[in-house]
């Protein structure tokens, strides 16, 4: 490390077999060529760390399949293209921190990491959560220093085997329902230093091994919509007060404890439905919505005919929930057909709302056809060519273009009107064509007219010319 190294050569190492940690941390390395670490077989640990690469150097990873450790921190990275990390499926921990010029990541970028254990993308600037799909066997991810207003619903989706998850000073004022459904192994959760003064209802009721929550510094507001927090942090954490937070707000409960919330204290109101859904007919293939609006700290399940229930994070292929708990249908089917009801909770009671959801079979909808009818007709017109001065003798055609075409495009709405349209519009076309070509047929002899006495004229001129001559001669 601090050799002030600028480029890595290809087959730098390749003598080096048995080489397990490379360190090549904190130099000025710009460029690191392909096929640069061939010949380290059995290299476990790659430091990056603290040069000057503004690429994913992924060419270079061919032929590490022992590497275990990749460490890329604070490198002036612009972007994370999709596989940049595939030739090195082995890797158990990856180091992406302090990326403070990336400004995108593909959606396929950790695409092939399926035995990644510990990613860190902390303070990168970055605003959405990537797509971590592929990082089914991810244990701990740390996300702290950046910028996310809001986490949504799917953001940590797959996320199955996630242990710990740290989020700190992200600037987090808002976590939609459902966020975190899909982290069921979740033991510690880090949020403190955001913008947070409340949590949607049951938020942490799939997170059933969660025993490490971080909430302090945050703007609480200790109203009715934080009380089911209290309830649950004196069940899950009894012993560790500070670990939680105080409210910010009203006046009258600055500074407590969370956990020292009662319901006593607190006026709750039990949810109420702003706009209820409606019972719906619809035709098999459209999308389709029941509304099903309430207040933002509730939470909102769909109980749907088969006896499924479904929320925001639910990864239904047709259904989902939207983030006003409206159930939205991006194409019906006929088996869609049946009662569906909304289900609104929060810690003063709940309320449900049903609609019958009717599915029709699709139906031909002639209106949206256009009927088309096509009447064409050509004359034959004589090529200058074949004009002699001899005596007239019929003359073939010799080329044929079409004098007359149009299309009539009518809507209608029955075949009997399509009919009787039809007729009229080709009388009129017929009509006018055939006139046309009168036209023309007497445009064509006045023009083969003109034609025959300028080739004559012609020839008289020659033959004065030729007498003239002799004449001179003589």
């Amino acid at each position: 490390m601090e050799n002030n190294i600028r480029l890595v050569q290809a087959d730098t190492f390749r003598h080096l077999h048995h080489l397990e940690v490379l360190q090549l941390g904190r130099n000025a390395i710009r460029q690191v060529e392909v096929g640069a670490f061939n010949g380290l077989a059995s290299l476990n640990t790659l430091e990056l760390f603290d040069n000057w690469l503004t690429v994913v150097p992924s060419g270079a990873f061919e032929y590490l399949s022992k590497l275990r450790e990749l460490w890329l921190r604070n490198n002036p990275i612009e972007s994370i293209p999709s596989y940049a990390f595939n030739r090195v499926p082995s890797l158990l921990r990856l180091d992406l921190g302090e990326l403070k010029k990336l400004e995108y990541i593909s959606e396929g970028a950790f695409e092939g990491l399926y035995n990644l254990k510990y990613l860190n993308l902390g303070m990168c600037n970055i605003r959405e959560v990537p797509n971590l799909t592929p990082l089914v066997g991810l244990e701990e991810l740390e996300m702290s220093g950046n910028h996310f207003p809001r986490l949504k619903p799917g953001a940590f989706r797959g996320l199955k085997s996630l242990k710990k998850l740290w989020i700190m000073s992200s600037q987090i004022s808002l976590i939609e329902r459902n966020a975190f459904d899909d982290l069921t192994a979740l033991v510690e959760l880090n949020l403190a230093h955001n913008n947070l003064s409340a949590l949607p209802h049951d938020l942490f009721a799939p997170l059933r091994y969660l025993v490490e929550p971080h909430l302090h510094h945050n703007p609480w507001a200790c109203d009715c919509d934080v009380l089911w927090l209290a309830w649950w942090l004196r069940e899950a954490v009894p012993a560790n007060s500070t670990c939680c937070g105080r409210c910010h707000g009203p006046a009258a409960m600055r500074g407590r404890f969370l956990l020292e919330l009662e319901r006593a204290a607190l006026p709750c109101a039990a949810p109420f439905i702003m706009d209820a859904p409606a019972d719906l007919n619809v035709s098999e293939g459209r999308a389709a919505e029941l509304r099903c609006r309430t207040a933002a700290m509730s939470a909102v399940r769909w109980l749907l005919p088969n006896g499924t229930v479904l929320s925001h994070a639910s990864g239904h292929p047709r259904l989902s929930v939207m983030a006003d708990g409206t159930l939205g249908f991006s194409r019906v089917l006929p088996a869609d057909t049946g009662l569906y009801t909304c289900m609104v909770a929060n810690v003063a009671g709940s309320a449900n709302a049903s609609a019958y959801l009717n599915v029709t079979a699709a139906e031909l909808n002639t209106s949206n056809y256009s009927f088309f009818t096509t009447v064409t007709v050509e004359t034959t017109e004589v090529s200058p060519d074949d004009v002699t001065p001899k005596a007239a003798k019929p003359t073939a055609p010799t080329a044929y273009r079409p004098a007359y075409t149009t299309t009539a495009t009518i809507l209608v709405q029955s075949l009997d009107e399509v009919m009787k349209t039809t007729k009229i519009i080709i009388g009129c076309f017929v009509a006018g064509t055939l006139l046309a070509a009168a036209m023309l047929i007497a445009f064509y002899k006045l023009r083969k007219r003109h034609q025959r006495r300028g080739t004559v004229t012609a020839a008289r001129t020659v033959e004065i010319i030729q007498v003239d001559a002799d004449m001179a001669a003589a």
